[in-house]
């Protein structure tokens, strides 16, 4: 069973919609809580979940946007 990272968002930052119809960025904003089942380390895309739609982020947004809640949970 893979481990879930929980993010508390602290700053608004953009993220990328993939395979929708809309306009292919949106907002995080501010109290969110994302997901993902990826260390964020390193630069790159990682993929997330907000409100159980899949995003993708860049990891640096992350980093220097939210919050993670102390311990990873089981999905």
């Amino acid at each position: 069973m893979p481990a879930v990272f929980r993010f508390h968002v602290l700053f608004p930052f953009e993220v990328i919609q993939p395979c929708v119809d809309g306009p292919p960025f949106v907002t995080v904003p501010v109290g969110s809580v994302i997901e993902t089942e990826e260390q964020i380390q390193g630069a790159g895309l990682v993929e997330i979940w907000m409100n159980k739609q899949p995003l993708l982020a860049r990891t640096r947004d992350i980093e220097k946007n939210t919050k993670p809640f102390d311990e990873p949970a089981c999905a």
